[in-house]
C-alpha cells in the first residue's frame, strides 16, 4: 500500500525523507529518541549518513499502529521462515540505529523538524550499561540533549547506579525489558521503581506489540517472540510498586493502545509516549485518558520523527492547547516539575 499525500495534511515525502509541511513555527519535545553512543555495542559515527525509514514506503498503512499494512504483517511473521526474517530485520534495524546514531545526525534532524530538545534514551542490558554515553551527551548540548539512564533490574549495582545518576544529571530511567525478564525480577524492579518514585524520576517502560494487528495463525516461537513486551504483566507490576510513580508507556504499547488507556485511567499519575501510533489511535487516547499525560516522541532514528509528528497535528486540529500539551507542555511538566 503507498502513502496517498494528497490526502496528508502536513506530512510530505521529499529526496526519500518524510518531512513536515506546517505553517506555524512549534515548540516540540522528543520524549523518545536513541544515539548510537547510548547503546550496546554503539559508538558516536564520525560520518553522518542519510538514516532509512521503516517501514518500507511501499508497505505502509498510516491508520494502523506501527504503520504497516497487514498483508506486509501478515507475510512477514507468518510461516516458517517468519522467526528467521524476524531477527534479521531486528540486527538490520539495530545496524541503521548505530550508523545513523550521531550527535551530529540527531541535531540536523531536530534542525529540519524543528525540534527544540531530545529525550535520549540509553538501553543497557544486564552485562553492559551504556547510560554514560547519554549523560556525555547532554553535558555537552545541555540546551537539546535531555539524558535517562538505563539500569537493568539484574545489574547488582542498580539501586546505587540510579541514585548515582540522577546526582549526575539523569532526568529518568528508560527499560526495556521481556516479559520474561519482568518475572525473573519482579522484586528488584519494584526496589528500582520505588527509588525511582522517591526520587521524582519519570520511567519510561518499552511496551506492546503487534500481534493483535497480525491476522495470521502465529507459529508457537513467533507468538512467544511477538508477545515478549505485551503489556498484560505490567498491572501487577504497578500495582506493586508506588502510586504516584510516574510510569511511561513507551509506544502506548503499539497495538495494544487500548490497554494503555485502561491502565491509565488506573493509575492516574501515568503517562504514554506515542512513537508509532496513528492519527486514530491517538484520537482514542485523547478520547480515553484527555490529553495532559499523552507525549510526543518519535524513536528516533529507527522510527523517522515527521510521521508520528503528523498524526500528532491530525489528531489535535483546531484544539491548540491538546496540540502543545502532546507536543512540549506535558514533557515539560514531567522533566522540570
Amino acid at each position: 500500500m503507498m502513502i496517498d499525500f494528497e490526502q496528508e495534511k502536513y506530512l510530505k515525502y521529499v529526496d526519500n525523507t518524510f518531512i513536515i509541511d506546517y505553517p506555524q513555527e512549534l515548540k516540540i519535545i522528543d520524549f523518545h529518541t536513541h544515539l548510537s553512543r547510548a547503546l550496546p555495542g554503539g559508538k558516536n559515527p564520525k560520518s553522518t549518513p542519510q538514516f532509512p525509514t521503516l517501514p518500507k514506503h511501499n508497505q505502509m498503512d498510516l491508520s494502523l499502529p506501527y504503520w504497516t499494512d497487514k498483508a506486509a504483517l501478515n507475510q512477514k511473521y507468518g510461516g516458517p521462515f517468519a522467526f528467521f526474517r524476524f531477527i534479521g530485520e531486528g540486527l538490520s534495524i539495530y545496524k541503521d540505529m548505530i550508523s545513523s546514531g550521531s550527535e551530529a545526525n540527531m541535531l540536523l534532524a531536530m534542525k529540519v523538524m524543528g525540534i527544540s530538545q531530545s529525550v535520549v534514551l540509553p538501553i543497557s542490558t544486564a552485562k553492559k550499561d551504556v547510560t554514560m554515553g547519554a549523560l556525555d551527551s547532554q553535558s555537552r548540548y545541555p540546551e537539546k540533549i535531555i539524558a535517562f539512564c538505563s539500569v537493568h533490574p539484574r545489574d547488582p549495582e542498580a539501586l546505587s547506579k540510579i541514585h548515582h545518576y540522577h546526582q549526575l544529571g539523569a532526568k529518568g530511567l528508560k527499560l526495556k525489558i521481556t516479559n520474561d525478564e519482568i518475572h525473573g525480577n519482579f522484586k528488584h524492579l519494584i526496589e528500582l521503581l520505588t527509588a525511582c518514585s522517591e526520587l521524582n524520576m519519570p520511567v519510561l517502560f518499552h511496551t506492546g506489540t503487534v500481534s493483535n494487528l497480525i491476522d495470521r495463525p502465529l507459529s508457537f516461537i513467533m507468538n512467544k517472540v511477538i508477545n515478549s513486551t505485551a503489556i498484560d504483566i505490567l498491572e501487577s507490576l504497578l500495582e506493586a510498586c508506588p502510586h504516584n510513580l510516574n510510569f511511561i508507556f513507551g509506544h502506548s504499547g503499539i497495538g495494544q493502545y487500548k490497554t494503555v488507556a485502561r491502565l491509565m485511567k488506573k493509575y492516574p499519575a501515568s503517562y504514554t509516549e506515542l512513537s508509532s501510533q496513528s492519527t486514530e489511535s491517538i484520537q482514542y487516547l485523547i478520547d480515553e485518558v484527555g490529553f495532559d499525560r499523552l507525549l510526543f516522541g518519535s524513536d528516533w532514528p529507527a522510527l523517522p520523527q515527521a510521521i508520528t509528528l503528523s498524526r500528532v497535528l491530525q489528531a489535535t486540529e483546531n484544539h491548540p492547547l491538546a496540540r502543545d500539551s502532546i507536543l512540549y507542555l506535558n514533557a515539560e511538566k514531567l522533566l522540570y516539575h
